[in-house]
């Protein structure tokens, strides 16, 4: 094959993967979208405060779910012995957080205002959460983004049935959501795990500086999901905590659709890394459209988007809405950069990232009503992604002149 033939198959690759995965995430946020409209309107703001407090623990617990699949996005399958080990680890790994979770609801539970047996209930979902997130990060390794989107689709379909279902319960509705979300993940890892072990051997050793810098964008990246929520929970009224992770439903849902895209630039970045910036302009494009066209319908249709996702009782927000869609605007493309930079194998962008995440939680703390929480959100993030971005173009000028540098000196 010609080098133009082959740059043009791996655009089209490109292009196919973010098409793929893309439409397969897009089809997820609709799912979850529905999620939430039904028990937002069914439960209230009260009992909807409780159910985002749930999913957040749940979050908090799994963190190392995120990192385990990039880590496998970057080094592959195992095989032999070290892949039995590795799968073990990841099965008591799941196994132990669940119990010591159980050991620790009822303290938690007082913390957070939440029952603390709907609690455990909700987060048994963890127990198959790390070796199911390995089987996507293998997936995503070889680039079988097919199947990486059916799963993510199967996942938040069951979602919104175990709503369904808890709309017509007067009784337990939240009990009979957390049990049901918990069958759909031991199903999603049954389903993976026959096509993560058909994957092809590709990737690479297992060095040191990236399992770390790899392992510190998974936690950062949970982090910034949830923080805002769990502070709310903890700083709030249960009304107001209710309204604004409602709020933040919403919000999260244009920073969610980075993650796709984002994804594909990291293993497309991997596999051409002469091409990298290419991928970054264009996920960054492509992110940017659809996010600017989400805004748009937060700042002219604000209302009519609370009152159908959220319903009457979440009116309040509808004037923060705008607002705080610029700040999740800022945090997908804080997303696509740090997972950019674990392609590269530099960090300039998540050791920023990180400095951020700590002030915000910082301003978070110090906040004691919605507009308080969407003020120090946006804000935030608003400089975080300006310095990240001074930061990569430094470093970026900086690369290429010094290489043109060894150029010149070159005999």
């Amino acid at each position: 094959m010609s080098h133009e033939g082959g740059v043009l198959a791996k655009s089209r690759e490109f292009w196919k993967d973010n098409v793929i995965f893309g439409a397969a995430s897009l089809i997820a946020g609709v799912f979850n979208y529905l999620y939430h409209v039904v028990l937002a309107h069914v439960l209230g703001p009260g009992q909807y405060g409780d159910l985002t407090t749930f999913l957040n623990v749940t979050s908090f617990l799994v963190l190392p779910g995120p990192v385990i699949t990039l880590l496998y996005t970057r080094l592959g399958r195992r095989t032999g012995g070290a892949g039995r080990r590795e799968s073990l680890w990841l099965w008591g790994g799941g196994v132990g957080i669940w119990l010591a979770l159980m050991l620790f609801s009822r303290p938690l539970g007082r913390a957070l205002h939440v029952s603390p047996i709907l609690m455990v209930v909700f987060t048994l979902e963890v127990v198959p959460s790390l070796a199911l997130a390995a089987n996507f990060g293998i997936l995503q390794r070889v680039r079988w983004y097919l199947w990486v989107g059916l799963l993510t689709v199967l996942i938040t379909g069951f979602r919104v049935i175990a709503a369904a279902i808890a709309a017509f319960l007067h009784f337990f509705p939240l009990f009979s959501v957390g049990l049901l979300e918990s069958v759909a993940a031991f199903v999603a890892f049954m389903a993976s795990r026959g096509l993560a072990a058909r994957a092809p051997l590709v990737g690479e050793p297992s060095k040191a500086d990236v399992i770390s810098g790899t392992a510190v964008v998974g936690v950062i990246n949970v982090f910034l999901a949830i923080s805002d929520g769990l502070m709310a929970k903890h700083s709030l009224g249960p009304i107001a905590a209710g309204r604004f992770n409602g709020l933040a439903t919403i919000g999260h849902t244009v920073q969610f659709i980075s993650g796709s895209f984002g994804t594909v630039m990291l293993t497309s970045a991997i596999a051409d890394p002469e091409k990298r910036l290419r991928f970054l302009g264009t996920t960054t494009a492509v992110y940017g459209g659809i996010a600017l066209a989400a805004q748009a319908v937060f700042i002219t249709r604000g209302r009519w988007v609370v009152l159908t996702v959220l319903g009457l009782h979440f009116i309040p927000v509808v004037a923060w809405l705008p607002y705080y869609g610029w700040g999740m605007i800022a945090l997908g493309l804080i997303n696509i950069a740090m997972l950019y930079s674990v392609a590269l194998k530099r960090w300039e962008a998540i050791v920023t990232t990180g400095i951020g995440l700590v002030y915000w939680i910082w301003r978070l703390a110090r906040s004691h009503s919605v507009g308080g929480f969407v003020r120090a959100t946006t804000n935030t993030m608003m400089a975080v992604l300006l310095a990240t971005v001074v930061m990569m173009v430094a470093l970026e000028v900086w690369s290429r002149r010094r290489g043109g540098v060894r150029r010149r000196v070159e005999p």
